[in-house]
């Protein structure tokens, strides 16, 4: 599976939301990898599933459950 570059735009306890660039399409029900990286603490690593997309000009934003 390719890595996808992502910019968190929300994050709670359940999921999160990112911006993506505009010609990817990720379809709810998919399923990932989230990985993360904090200054210092390395990578962390949620599994997520796709819920719902939203499409515009400049990026598309797509947003994510974290699997337990």
């Amino acid at each position: 599976m390719p890595a996808i570059p992502v910019e968190i735009a929300n994050f709670s306890a359940g999921g999160v939301a990112v911006w993506v660039a505009p010609q990817l399409d990720l379809p709810p029900g998919g399923h990932g990898v989230l990985i993360t990286q904090a200054h210092g603490r390395g990578c962390g690593y949620r599994h997520v599933k796709g819920c719902w997309q939203v499409k515009g000009n400049a990026g598309s934003l797509v947003g994510l459950a974290f699997e337990r």
